[in-house]
C-alpha cells in the first residue's frame, strides 16, 4: 500500500515540474550568493564525460534548509549545519585517501521541507530525475518517510544520519535504505541494558499516544522480555491537558513503579510532563525518570533557574557521539577544531566542545561509506570494474544488490563500527548517560555496542539530590494470608482444629464400625469423607506464607480431591439408598457393594483430575508478584508458557473444566437427596446429605467472584475463597459427624469405656454383637422398625354410639388392603420414587385410600380403571390405576399371582375358592422355620387374602437384606398386624344388602370398622412377627374385610 503511494506521489510531482518551473531546483552548494558559513562543495563538471574524463557519481545530499528551521527547532538547524560541514570534510577525506581514483564524486545539495510533505516529494522527484546515485538524507523521520519510499522504487541507495522511526525498518517499503544511528530498538536494548545493571527488575514507561510513542513503547516491550525485565505498566497519554496528565500520573503512582522512562522525543511534551510530575511530589528522592534525548538546554530556557535544582538528578540517554578512543574520530575532532563557526549556529560557545554531537560523526559516516560501498559495487560488477564504469559513465548503472547489508564492509569511522541488519538498521549502538546539575549534564556511564561501561570517577545522582540508589518499586507488603497476621492465623488455627477432628473421627468410626449408626452409613464412605474434608483443610493452610511451585500445583489437586472424596461418596451412598427404594421387591446386591460403589468416586476423581494433571505438564507454573496498589502487592501463580493473549492467571480452562464437573456433581448429589428424602432417616442420610449438598453449591457461588475479579481486588478474592472452603468443610462435617460423635459417645459413657486399651479386646466385640442381637442398636431390629408400621385398633363405644345417632346411617362394603410400594406419575420419570404406602381398596366404591405407613397422613381417591403393566426387563410387577382426576398411580406387588389378585380387587372381581385356598396353604406354611437370610419364596409378597378373626393367629413377615460392604445380615421387623378384637357390629342397613351373600361366603373374614367414630389404630401385639422394611407383606397380612360404614 504503500509503495503505490509513492509511486501515486511520482506521477505527481512528474506531473507539476513538466507544466511548472521548479522552485527548489537542485543547486550546488556554492554560489556567488553563498555565505561563508555554508559548506562548500567542488563542482564538477555537468557536461557529458569525454572518452578520457572518470564517470561522475552523484550523491545527493537532501535536508531541510537551517534557515526555515532554526526559530522552530534550533536543535534542528544545529545538525543540519553541523551534518552540511561533516560531509565537506568526508569528501575532503575521500579524495585525499583515493578510494575512488576513477571515479568523480559530486556532492549535491537538495532541499526538503519540514512542514510541507509535498514539497518534499517534489525535490525528491527532481533528484531522481536529474540522475542522483544515492542519496543522504533526510534529518527527520517524516521527510524521510517519503524521500526513502521514492529512491528505494528506483533501487537508488540512501543513508541518513537522522532519522530514528521504526517505520523505515521496513525492508518491503524502504528496501535501499540504512542509517548510520540506531532506532529506537537499539535504544530500548541500552536502555534495559541499563537497568538491569542498576539491579532494579521492573520499570513503567509513560509513552504519548503518536508514532514515536508507539514506536518506542514497541521497543521496549521485545527487549524487556528479552533481558527478563517486567514492565510495570505502560501509561499512555492520549492528550497533553494539564488534567490528562495529572490523571495519568497517578496512575503511575499507584503501580508502585519508580523506575519511569519517558517515551517522547518532543522537548515541549517532556517538559509538560516533568512539570506535572513536580507538582505532585514525583520528582522527589524514590524516584527515577529517565528521558530519551537530552533535555537540560530546553529545561534551562524554560524554567526560572531557582527552580533548576528540583531537576538535578533527572538522566538522559542520547546517542555517544565523542568516542575518544577511537582514531577516526579523533582526527575529524581535530579537523572541526581548525573550521569556523557557522552564523546560525545556535550557541557559539559550544562550537568546538559540542558541535559534533549534533549528529557531525553520523553524517561523515554516511558520505564514507557510500564512497566504499560504490568501490565494492565495481570491484564486484557483472563483467568487471570497467564495464561498471561504463555503465555508470552512460547513466546504466546497475545498482541491484546495493542493499542495506551490502554496505557490510567492517568499516570504523568517528561514529563506529557500521554494522547494518538486513533492514537498514545498526546491529548495535553507542549511547550515553547522563544526569541533569544546575542545568548541565553529566555523563556517567555509557554503553557502547551493548555493554554498559561506568564512569568510575562520576558517582550517580538521583533525583532528590541524593546518592542512595533507589529500589525499583515503593516500599511494599504482601497482601497473601500470613501466619504472622491475624487472619492468616485465624485460618491457621480452623484449619488445624478441623483436621484434628476428622483425624479423631476417624478412629473412633473405625474403632465402632459395628455399631448400627455407623454401620448402616458405611464405615469406608464415612471415612472417604473424612479423608476429603481433611484434604480441604490442607489446601487452605497451603495459601499461607510463601507461594512456591509445589504448593500451586498440590493445592488445586488436594482442594479437587477432597471435593471428589466427599461428594463422591454422598453420591454413592445415596444412590445405593436410590436404587434400594426404587425396587423393594428387587435387589441386586452384588451391584450395590461399596466395592462397586467405589468405581462412582472413582470415575468422577479421573474426569475432574486428568485436566489438572495434562495442564500442569503442558504449562510449568511459576510464582509471580504482581503489585496491587503503590505499596503492595501479591504472589500468584502464573504460567508463562501458556497463551500470552488469555489472562489465565485467575481461572485457567484446565480448572474450568474441573469446576463444571464438581458442579455437576453437586446438582446429582442434590437431586438424589431430594428424590430420598421420604425415606426413613434411620436408613438414609437425605436430609443432612441434602444439606450437605446446597451448602456445597451456595459455597461454590458464594467463591465464584473469587475467580472473576481483578488483581486490584486480589484480598477480596483470596479471603473470599478461603472462607468458603472453610465454611463448607466445616459444616459438611458437623452436619455428617455429629451426630455419630454423640451417639459414639453415649454409647461409650453408658458401657463406661474410657480407656484406650479396652477399645479393641475380643470381649468387646462379643458384646457388640450381643448388644446388636439384643438390644436396640440391632440393625433392624423389632423395636426400631415396628414404631414405623404401629398400627392400633382400639373401639370407644360412647363415641361411636353418639356418632351413629348422629347420622342415622351405617352399612356394610368389602375392602382390601396391603401395604405397597406406590409412585405417582411425574412428567418427568427421575422425578418420581417409590414409598411405601398402607393401601384400602373398596371396589364397590371404586376408592382406595392411600396412607402413610406412620397414620399421620391419608390420601382418598376415587378410581375409573386399573390395568397391569406388561413386564419388562426390570422384573418389576406393576398395575396402574387411573383416578376421576386424571392422576396415574403406579402399585408394585412380588409376583403374578399378587398382580393377577389386586388388579382383580381394583376391578370388582372376586376370587375363586382355589385361589383362597392356596393363599390359605401358603399361610400355614408361613409358620414354619425359615432362613431368614433369603428373600421369601412365596409368590404372595404383595398380595392380599383373608384370615379369620376368631382365630388368634399371628402374621409372619420375613425380608432379607444384604449389606453390601459389610455383609449385613438379613433382618427383620414388624411392620403391620390385625390382630382379632371383638368390634361392635351393628345392623346392616337396607343398602348392604348386596353385600350381605358376599359376607356370608367369606364366612370368618369381615372386619367391621366403624368410620364415624374416632379413627381406628390397629394395635400391634406381637413384635416376633417381622415385616421387612422393603414391603414384602404376605398374603395373611394383607386383608379382605368387610368395613361398617
Amino acid at each position: 500500500m504503500k509503495k503505490h503511494y509513492t509511486v501515486l506521489i511520482f506521477l505527481l510531482s512528474s506531473i507539476y515540474i513538466l507544466f511548472n518551473q521548479p522552485i527548489l531546483a537542485a543547486t550546488p552548494s556554492i554560489s556567488p550568493s553563498s555565505s561563508s558559513s555554508s559548506p562548500s562543495y567542488s563542482p564538477q563538471a555537468t557536461a557529458s564525460p569525454s572518452l578520457t574524463a572518470s564517470p561522475t557519481y552523484t550523491i545527493g545530499v537532501l535536508f531541510p534548509n537551517a534557515s526555515e528551521v532554526r526559530s522552530t527547532d534550533p536543535a534542528l538547524n544545529n545538525m543540519i549545519l553541523t551534518s552540511e560541514l561533516s560531509i565537506k570534510l568526508a569528501e575532503q577525506h575521500i579524495q585525499a585517501m583515493n578510494y575512488l581514483p576513477d571515479v568523480t564524486l559530486n556532492f549535491t545539495r537538495y532541499y526538503s521541507s519540514e512542514f510541507h510533505s509535498g514539497k518534499t516529494s517534489w525535490t525528491t522527484t527532481r533528484l531522481i530525475e536529474d540522475g542522483v546515485n544515492a542519496v543522504i538524507g533526510d534529518m527527520v523521520s517524516n521527510t524521510t518517510l517519503i524521500s526513502a519510499g521514492l529512491t528505494g522504487l528506483f533501487q537508488i541507495p540512501q543513508c541518513s544520519c537522522g532519522a530514528s522511526s521504526l517505520d523505515l525498518s521496513d525492508k518491503a517499503n524502504y528496501p535501499y535504505f540504512f542509517r548510520t544511528l540506531g532506532n529506537v530498538v537499539v535504544y530500548g536494548g541500552a536502555l534495559m541494558e541499563w537497568i538491569r545493571q542498576m539491579n532494579w527488575s521492573m520499570f513503567a514507561l509513560v509513552y504519548t499516544d503518536d508514532d514515536v510513542g508507539q514506536q518506542i513503547l514497541t521497543s521496549m516491550l521485545s527487549k524487556s522480555y528479552q533481558y527478563g525485565i517486567t514492565p510495570m505498566s505502560q501509561i499512555p497519554l492520549y492528550d497533553l491537558g494539564e488534567e490528562d496528565i495529572s490523571k495519568s500520573l497517578q496512575t503511575l503512582i499507584t503501580t508502585g513503579a519508580r523506575i519511569v522512562i519517558v517515551a517522547d522525543s518532543n522537548p515541549a511534551n517532556q517538559i509538560l510532563i516533568l512539570q506535572a510530575a513536580k507538582s505532585m511530589g514525583m520528582l522527589s528522592e524514590g524516584w527515577v525518570w529517565m528521558l530519551t534525548n537530552d533535555l537540560s538546554e530546553a529545561l534551562s530556557e524554560s524554567v526560572d533557574t531557582q527552580d533548576l535544582v528540583e531537576f538535578d538528578g533527572l538522566m538522559f540517554i542520547s546517542g555517544l557521539w565523542n568516542l575518544t578512543d577511537v582514531s577516526a574520530y579523533n582526527d575529524l575532532y581535530s579537523l572541526w577544531q581548525q573550521q569556523p563557526i557557522p552564523n546560525d549556529f545556535v550557541d557559539h560557545t559550544q562550537w568546538k566542545t559540542l558541535g559534533l554531537s549534533y549528529n557531525g560523526p553520523n553524517a561523515y559516516a554516511c558520505a564514507e561509506v557510500l564512497a566504499l560501498g560504490l568501490n565494492k559495487a565495481l570491484n564486484e560488477y557483472q563483467g568487471g570494474r570497467q564495464n561498471g564504469l561504463s555503465d555508470l559513465a552512460s547513466r546504466q548503472f546497475n545498482s541491484t544488490p546495493m542493499t542495506p547489508s551490502f554496505y557490510n564492509m567492517n568499516y570504523t569511522g568517528p561514529a563506529g563500527l557500521m554494522d547494518f541488519t538486513e533492514a537498514g538498521d545498526q546491529v548495535t549502538g553507542h549511547f550515553e548517560l547522563q544526569y541533569m546539575m544546575n542545568g548541565s549534564t553529566i555523563t556517567f556511564a555509557q554503553v557502547r555496542d551493548g555493554v554498559y561501561v561506568p564512569n568510575p570517577d562520576v558517582p550517580i545522582l538521583y533525583l532528590g539530590n541524593t546518592h542512595q540508589w533507589p529500589a525499583d518499586m515503593a516500599t511494599k507488603s504482601s497482601l497473601n494470608p500470613k501466619l504472622s497476621e491475624a487472619a492468616g492465623l485465624a485460618i491457621y488455627v480452623v484449619a488445624c482444629v478441623g483436621m484434628a477432628l476428622c483425624v479423631m473421627t476417624m478412629i473412633l468410626i473405625l474403632c465402632y464400625r459395628d455399631l448400627k449408626m455407623v454401620l448402616v452409613s458405611s464405615p469406608i464412605f464415612l471415612c472417604l469423607q473424612l479423608m476429603g474434608i481433611l484434604a480441604a483443610y490442607v489446601s487452605v493452610l497451603l495459601y499461607i506464607d510463601d507461594v512456591t511451585v509445589a504448593k500451586c500445583i498440590a493445592r488445586q489437586l488436594i482442594l479437587v480431591v477432597g471435593f471428589i472424596l466427599v461428594i463422591g461418596s454422598i453420591i454413592a451412598k445415596n444412590y445405593r439408598i436410590y436404587r434400594v427404594f426404587q425396587n423393594v421387591f428387587t435387589l441386586q446386591a452384588s451391584k450395590l457393594k461399596s466395592v462397586y460403589l467405589l468405581r462412582i468416586v472413582i470415575i468422577f476423581g479421573v474426569l475432574a483430575l486428568v485436566p489438572l494433571i495434562v495442564w500442569f505438564s503442558l504449562y510449568p507454573v511459576k510464582p509471580t508478584s504482581y503489585m496491587v496498589s503503590m505499596n503492595t502487592y501479591c504472589m500468584l501463580c502464573a504460567y508463562p508458557t501458556s497463551n500470552k493473549s488469555v489472562d489465565w492467571i485467575h481461572l485457567n480452562i484446565a480448572e474450568l473444566v474441573s469446576a463444571i464437573i464438581c458442579f455437576a456433581m453437586i446438582v446429582i448429589a442434590s437431586l438424589l437427596a431430594w428424590k430420598t428424602r421420604r425415606i426413613n432417616s434411620k436408613w438414609s442420610e437425605s436430609q443432612q446429605i441434602g444439606y450437605v449438598s446446597y451448602n456445597t453449591g451456595l459455597s461454590a457461588i458464594v467463591a465464584a467472584p473469587a475467580f472473576f475479579l481483578s488483581t486490584d481486588e486480589y484480598q477480596i478474592a483470596i479471603y473470599l475463597k478461603l472462607a468458603a472452603i472453610l465454611f463448607s468443610a466445616t459444616f459438611t462435617f458437623f452436619v455428617l459427624f455429629l451426630s455419630k460423635l454423640i451417639f459414639i459417645g453415649k454409647y461409650m459413657t453408658t458401657q463406661r469405656w474410657f480407656r484406650f486399651w479396652h477399645i479393641y479386646p475380643h470381649q468387646h466385640r462379643h458384646h457388640h454383637k450381643q448388644h446388636d442381637i439384643d438390644g436396640h442398636d440391632r440393625i433392624g431390629s423389632c423395636s426400631e422398625l415396628t414404631s414405623a408400621y404401629r398400627f392400633e385398633t382400639q373401639s370407644d363405644s360412647h363415641a361411636h354410639n353418639a356418632l351413629v345417632a348422629k347420622n342415622l346411617l351405617d352399612f356394610t362394603v368389602k375392602a382390601h388392603e396391603g401395604i405397597l410400594p406406590v409412585k405417582k406419575r411425574a412428567r418427568f420419570h427421575f422425578m418420581s420414587i417409590w414409598q411405601l404406602k398402607h393401601v384400602v381398596v373398596i371396589p364397590s366404591k371404586q376408592t382406595f385410600v392411600l396412607m402413610t405407613t406412620m397414620g399421620h397422613k391419608a390420601e382418598y381417591h376415587n378410581y375409573v380403571s386399573c390395568q397391569g403393566i406388561p413386564k419388562n426387563n426390570s422384573g418389576r410387577f406393576i398395575f396402574c390405576v387411573w383416578t376421576d382426576k386424571n392422576i396415574q398411580l403406579y402399585f408394585q406387588v412380588h409376583d403374578q399371582k399378587a398382580l393377577t389378585r389386586w388388579v382383580g380387587w381394583f376391578n370388582g372381581e372376586e376370587l375363586s375358592d382355589d385361589t383362597m385356598d392356596n393363599n390359605n396353604k401358603n399361610d400355614n406354611d408361613l409358620g414354619r422355620p425359615r432362613n431368614t437370610n433369603k428373600l421369601p419364596s412365596t409368590s404372595t409378597l404383595g398380595a392380599a387374602s383373608g384370615t379369620p378373626l376368631h382365630e388368634q393367629t399371628t402374621t409372619n413377615y420375613t425380608s432379607g437384606f444384604t449389606d453390601s460392604e459389610h455383609g449385613l445380615e438379613s433382618f427383620v421387623a414388624p411392620v403391620y398386624h390385625h390382630p382379632s378384637q371383638h368390634f361392635q357390629n351393628y345392623a346392616p342397613s337396607t343398602i348392604t344388602g348386596a353385600t350381605t351373600a358376599t359376607s356370608d361366603h367369606n364366612h370368618h373374614h369381615s372386619d367391621t370398622y366403624n368410620f364415624y367414630g374416632t379413627p381406628q389404630h390397629l394395635q400391634h401385639n406381637n413384635d416376633s412377627n417381622p415385616l421387612s422394611t422393603f414391603g414384602h407383606v404376605h398374603n395373611d397380612g394383607q386383608l379382605s374385610s368387610d368395613y361398617s360404614y
